[in-house]
């Protein structure tokens, strides 16, 4: 038997979107080299506001719409299963990040927006 679909309406009300910059996060080893990610209606980046690109902002928007789109658990357990494989696979880190399908999504969203407007300015 199918469960019912929730309507957007009826759904949980989620808490509101908080962005932090210049998080203490950033100074494990781990996350050391990354400049920015979400954890759960949380975006951290490693520096200040003013340093943070548009790009960089979207990709992380992005997942934050990722995240919404599948539930932070399920989400973050097909995150580290795909990034996993692909290390056992790859035998290399970056290739490894690069080749998570939502790593792709969002490499390949995060400027659609400055294509938007690059659009916008030459009508």
């Amino acid at each position: 038997m199918r469960s019912p679909q929730i309507s957007p309406e009826k759904a949980w009300p989620r808490r509101p979107l908080r962005v932090r910059y210049r998080h203490w996060v950033f100074r494990l080893p781990f996350v050391r080299n990354y400049r920015g990610m979400v954890v759960g209606r949380t975006i951290l980046f490693k520096s200040d506001e003013s340093e943070v690109s548009q790009t960089l902002f979207r990709h992380e928007l992005i997942h934050q719409e990722q995240i919404d789109r599948h539930g932070i658990v399920r989400f973050y357990l097909i995150y580290l299963r795909d990034y996993l494989l692909n290390l056992w696979r790859l035998r290399n880190h970056d290739a490894a990040y690069r080749n998570i399908p939502f790593e792709r999504e969002a490499f390949e969203r995060q400027c659609e927006i400055g294509k938007d407007l690059e659009d916008d300015r030459r009508m």
